[in-house]
């Protein structure tokens, strides 16, 4: 049997669209009404201002930036674009990262240098996420424990699977490209809450393409530098508990049909959604006055906790990865939305008065299917009149692949993130053309030209 590098290198190129279950091109279009929406919402923050002016003018016009007129080389295109569709923390989650902020200006970057169809980005999408799945589901243990991001560590490799797809590289170019790959990926977790989050991911869509297009070009990879006992899944594997032999799942036991994607609701880290829905269901059914809370206590699991590294923010960033404030902003604002995330009202004494009486319990359990959360998320909310508000154990967000939101509030996220940049009959009519994203020519009929 070939080894996994050489696998996946096959699996890639001989992927096509006709055999993609029709469950897996909704879950990509989804994604990418998710992904083009809190793109818009993040054009404007400082990470992707300093992006934009790093690549400047003059550095190729092969691919559209921030769906705008402005373009640049398909690397540098996916880059800045990938960093303002994560910049907000409110792109879609799954397989342990952010599949489609990886997949979604991979496919239009280079989906537009090419000239390639919706259909052809679609399934490259797909071979990006079965190689990302495949790679971290071989791994008995959680990567975020040891400090790697996920979404920039394997986003790296699956965004080479996703740009060789979309160039048809053929299988031997393929594996190379997801070896050089394999060396170009980084991340930390130590850099969440910093303007480097999003950079890292964005340097993962980029990394990936310029992978591709070295392989394109004739550069090699050793054959087995995924498997290899000094490649890749070693590497990065927390306790060295890594499968790297036997057939590979993808395409057989599609991947993408058993986890698919999770939207979010909420624009902060989706290890506190669990927990936000249970606060919120307390907060209102009970109709709870912030000056009535006496404690709140949030139950989550280890490594959930370990993400989320700010007990005590001073900015919007640090929020976005803090319990305290998430609960503190149930309670104030019955809400955690992007306008409660910003700076002053982090500051605020109320704010950081209620923070200081929230506290995060860790469990070791774990979620079977997920582990790198508990089986479920509880909250409880004691009043100063000594009564003790319990929520219902929380084992999945409203918006999980198993407790999905519908078309019509996936449409009322897309429209509030696009609201401040188009027009209501503009954002319908991109919002109509990313659900029929398999019928259309191209990237220029995405853009409605």
């Amino acid at each position: 049997m070939a080894g996994l590098t050489q696998q996946l290198g096959e699996f890639v190129a001989s992927l096509e669209f006709t055999r993609l279950p029709a469950q897996a091109v909704e879950t990509v279009k989804r994604g990418a009404i998710d992904c083009v929406g809190v793109l818009f919402a993040g054009r404007g923050e400082p990470v992707v201002r300093i992006l934009q002016k790093e690549i400047g003018a003059g550095r190729g016009d092969e691919a559209r930036v921030l769906f705008t007129s402005q373009k640049a080389s398909s690397p540098d295109a996916a880059l800045v674009n990938a960093a303002a569709a994560h910049a907000l923390d409110y792109d879609d989650t799954g397989i342990d990262g952010h599949p489609s902020v990886v997949f979604v200006p991979t496919v239009l970057a280079e989906g537009e240098r090419l000239g390639v169809s919706g259909a052809e980005m679609i399934t490259a999408y797909v071979a990006g996420y079965e190689t990302w799945a495949e790679l971290v589901g071989r791994d008995a243990d959680k990567h975020h424990a040891k400090g790697w991001h996920p979404t920039a560590v394997f986003g790296t490799v699956a965004a080479a699977a996703a740009a060789a797809r979309l160039a048809r590289l053929d299988p031997a170019r393929t594996a190379s490209a997801l070896g050089i790959a394999a060396s170009m990926a980084s991340g930390l977790v130590a850099n969440f809450g910093s303007m480097t989050k999003p950079y890292q991911v964005a340097r993962a869509v980029q990394n990936g393409i310029v992978a591709a297009r070295l392989a394109a070009a004739g550069m090699t990879a050793s054959p087995d530098a995924l498997e290899h006992r000094s490649g890749f899944l070693h590497a990065v594997s927390p306790q060295g508990r890594v499968r790297v032999d036997g057939e590979i799942a993808a395409g057989r036991d599609w991947h993408i049909l058993r986890h698919g994607t999770n939207i979010k609701r909420y624009p902060v880290c989706y290890a506190l959604h669990r927990a936000i829905d249970a606060a919120l269901g307390l907060v209102v059914s009970h109709d709870v006055r912030p000056d009535a809370v006496a404690a709140v206590e949030v139950r989550i699991g280890r490594l959930q906790a370990g993400m989320l590294r700010h007990s005590r923010p001073q900015n919007g960033l640090d929020a976005k990865f803090s319990a305290e404030f998430a609960m503190a902003s149930v309670i104030m604002a019955r809400r955690v939305g992007m306008a409660e995330l910003n700076d002053m009202l982090v500051r605020s004494a109320p704010i950081q008065s209620l923070m200081l009486k929230v506290q995060v319990t860790a469990t070791d359990e774990k979620n079977p299917d997920e582990p790198l959360f508990a089986p479920h998320d509880t909250v409880s909310i004691t009043l100063t009149d000594g009564s003790v508000l319990e929520s219902e154990p929380v084992r999945y967000a409203k918006g999980h692949a198993r407790n999905p939101i519908g078309l019509d509030e996936l449409r009322v996220k897309f429209d509030d993130c696009v609201a401040s940049a188009l027009a209501p009959t503009a954002r319908f009519a991109l919002f109509q053309r990313l659900l029929r994203l398999e019928s259309l020519s191209g990237t220029a009929a995405l853009y409605g030209n």
